[in-house]
């Protein structure tokens, strides 16, 4: 990974902060597009100041404007991208009852448009017959829980994009998975899941009995950023614990 070029939306904290970390500890540089920028500059400061160079830029994943900016300006300093991890994400467990029109839309708009809108920002900056692309999706497209039906239904759309972006992009090189967590020690759970009886009830559902930790993912992420899983393409691959299967 030494030397490469990744970006990773959504990479402020969490998930997205882990696979950051993982990449700029295997020599990566790396770029942090996220909202938050509190967390971001201080994610970014922090790998650069321990491992290799990174950068934040403000980016908002709903606006296909500032996710342009943001692939200008990365093309701008590094010239190329070699990685792009789509993790940006919101959830919300609501039943269809709770769920407002509004909010319906918010969680498409970032969730799947905002996919999207990431990938045609950058699928142009890659190398020539070479690159990966790692979306983080979930479970929940499998399931449909873990969140209301708009998280689900914006999952299961990603997965719908990542298959379609493996079959155009697998003839130029790039590779394009996507990683599907469930349970994962994150702000998120912490919002879906807020009480230790809820957590209790959680773990006796995983078989492996823990919550999956933000390293899990980011372990994950790294061996499909690398050259050994370059014969892995158009896959969804669950990391669970055994829940789902």
């Amino acid at each position: 990974m030494k030397g490469k070029v990744a970006v990773v939306t959504g990479a402020a904290k969490g998930i997205g902060k882990a696979i950051a970390k993982k990449f700029a500890i295997a020599g990566a540089h790396t770029v942090i597009l996220d909202f938050d920028e509190k967390s971001g500059k201080q994610t970014a400061a922090k790998l650069s100041a321990d491992f290799s160079e990174s950068v934040f830029i403000k980016t908002d994943v709903s606006d296909p404007e500032s996710l342009k900016r943001a692939s200008e300006q990365v093309l701008e300093k590094f010239q190329r991208v070699d990685i792009l991890v789509i993790n940006a994400g919101i959830s919300y467990l609501h039943s269809i009852d709770e769920i407002s029109i509004e909010e319906w839309q918010r969680v498409l708009h970032i969730n799947l448009d905002g996919s999207f809108y990431a990938l045609k920002a950058f699928c142009d900056h890659f190398a020539d017959n070479a690159g990966k692309v790692i979306f983080i999706t979930s479970g929940s497209a499998i399931t449909g829980t873990g969140g209301g039906m708009h998280y689900a239904s914006s999952k299961a759309g990603q997965h719908g994009l990542m298959r379609a972006a493996s079959k155009e992009f697998g003839p130029r090189g790039i590779n394009v998975n996507a990683i599907a967590p469930r349970v994962i020690q994150t702000d998120i759970l912490d919002t879906l899941y807020p009480d230790e009886a809820s957590r209790e009830e959680l773990l006796k559902k995983i078989p492996l009995r823990r919550i999956g930790q933000p390293e899990d993912i980011a372990n994950l992420a790294l061996f499909l950023a690398g050259p050994e899983s370059s014969y892995i393409h158009g896959q969804i691959i669950l990391a669970d614990g055994g829940r789902t299967y």
